[in-house]
């Protein structure tokens, strides 16, 4: 599957990904490019969004500029659409959250729509997450600290391999959640009925 590497306009990354090949294309929100991305060598393939960040800023020429002026949509979102026309289905996403929480909360809102259609995983400088499926099975687990989430009612939730197990529970904001639990296996098992559960996991 061909995979992007995306940068959005959060709390700068403290730490990039080292292996740029196993990218078709990186690209960029035009505020991500402003405030950080253009202090560190990597050049986008593209820079996305309304462009009020960018002013008369020196452009590297290679870069291509995608001009999104709709403001129904932030310019997070806009990158989805605008790669995803490209064919690509994996996003890896950096700078997400951190810094505005409505910031992060509104793109967690976005990742709903559309993370049964694509494949996205965000990192920050503390965790990694993502939209869980029905049955998400993950390797090489153990000492992590892993807390799941519901944005809406998970509903028959079934973890194994974790210090807190739980067996056919119902998770919901404003009711039960799963934060701060701790892997005991390598193997991990998180398998629910309906829901959208979002799965962070720490980076150390």
């Amino acid at each position: 599957m061909e995979k992007v590497l995306l940068f959005v306009n959060g709390e700068p990354p403290q730490r990039y990904p080292t292996d740029l090949t196993q990218y078709r294309y990186i690209a960029c929100t035009d505020g991500a490019y402003h405030n950080y991305l253009q202090q560190t060598d990597i050049i986008p393939h593209f820079i996305i969004g309304d462009l009020d960040s960018l002013g008369h800023q020196p452009i590297n020429k290679t870069i291509e500029i995608i001009h999104t002026p709709d403001q129904n949509k932030t310019d997070f979102e806009k990158s989805i659409l605008f790669l995803a026309s490209k064919g690509i289905k994996a996003f890896d996403i950096y700078g997400a959250s951190g810094h505005a929480s409505d910031h992060f909360l509104g793109n967690l809102s976005v990742a709903m729509q559309y993370y049964m259609h694509y494949d996205l995983t965000f990192y920050d400088n503390y965790c990694y997450f993502f939209f869980a499926k029905s049955k998400t099975v993950l390797h090489q687990m153990k000492g992590k600290t892993i807390s799941l989430i519901p944005l809406s009612k998970v509903s028959n939730l079934t973890i194994t391999g974790f210090k807190y197990p739980l067996n056919n529970t119902d998770l919901q904001l404003g009711g039960l959640t799963s934060l701060r639990n701790y892997a005991i296996n390598e193997d991990i098992t998180i398998q629910f009925e309906n829901g959208d559960l979002v799965i962070f996991i720490s980076r150390k």
